[in-house]
């Protein structure tokens, strides 16, 4: 969906951190059509790596399908933005029945979220609390709301976003993919302009990286350093952090949408 006039440029990493034995996130994407699904796996016994990897082989799999299906240019925005919301259903579902047949991997779950663009629009998917931001105009902002109990408390009034960052609070998601058979998503749809970088992220980094630390680094590397060098920084400020979990970064630039992209109908 991003061949022809919309031009994308995309980088990922992920890493173990300091204090995990082994990386159960995972993450995917396809710069071709415009791609990218990052997940963060739970449960005992190597369960959550399995978890994380099931939901973004599974994603990634259904949306190349329809990016590059004969009738993708004729796809409408509802359309779309129900189809990523039916893909991690579907996810969902083969998570929870691997988990139901092995005792051993009973109670495994992962987040996730996904993007793919299609002309001048992001539309995107996610459960959980790893996270999706748009870097415009130099600035910063959160296109997702985590699925988490720290999250429930902000938006009731207990704490604001700074205090959450240190308060003792027991970090729980609230959603996530293969721990019920069934599992409220999500969605977001968005307009970009040539110039735009979408950041999805594990909590990895969004735990140990304050919002507005990774703006100043996005600022004042992007145009200077590559893709891959900056995704690497942020993975890098997160374990100088502390690094207490895996650490994921995907990174998605739009370099150009042509004036027939930049006006899509709904």
């Amino acid at each position: 969906m991003s061949e022809g006039s919309t031009k994308l440029r995309i980088a990922g990493c992920t890493d173990t951190g300091v204090r995990r034995q082994h990386n159960e996130d995972h993450i995917g994407y396809c710069q071709e059509l415009g791609i990218a699904v990052l997940a963060d796996g739970m449960g005992g016994h190597q369960s959550g790596e399995i978890a994380a990897h099931m939901a973004v082989e599974s994603v990634v799999e259904k949306l190349k399908n329809i990016a590059s299906s004969e009738n993708a240019g004729a796809i409408t925005s509802s359309q779309l933005l129900h189809f990523v919301s039916n893909t991690i259903s579907h996810s969902n579902s083969m998570i929870f029945q691997a988990a139901e047949a092995l005792e051993k991997h009973k109670g495994m779950g992962t987040t996730l979220v996904a993007a793919i663009i299609h002309g001048s629009r992001l539309y995107a998917g996610h459960v959980g609390d790893s996270r999706l931001y748009l870097y415009r105009d130099q600035q910063l902002s959160r296109l997702t709301r985590d699925h988490s109990l720290v999250q429930d408390l902000i938006d009731r009034g207990f704490y604001t976003e700074e205090e959450a960052r240190t308060a003792n609070v027991s970090h729980i998601v609230t959603r996530a993919l293969g721990t019920k058979a069934e599992v409220e998503i999500d969605t977001v749809e968005h307009s970009l302009r040539t110039g735009d970088l979408l950041l999805l992220c594990s909590d990895g980094l969004s735990d140990m990286v304050a919002d507005w630390r990774i703006e100043e680094i996005l600022r004042e590397r992007l145009e200077q350093e590559k893709l891959e060098q900056i995704a690497q920084r942020l993975v890098d400020q997160s374990n100088r952090n502390g690094g207490k979990d895996n650490i994921s970064v995907i990174l998605v630039q739009v370099a150009e949408i042509a004036e027939d992209e930049a006006l899509v109908e709904n």
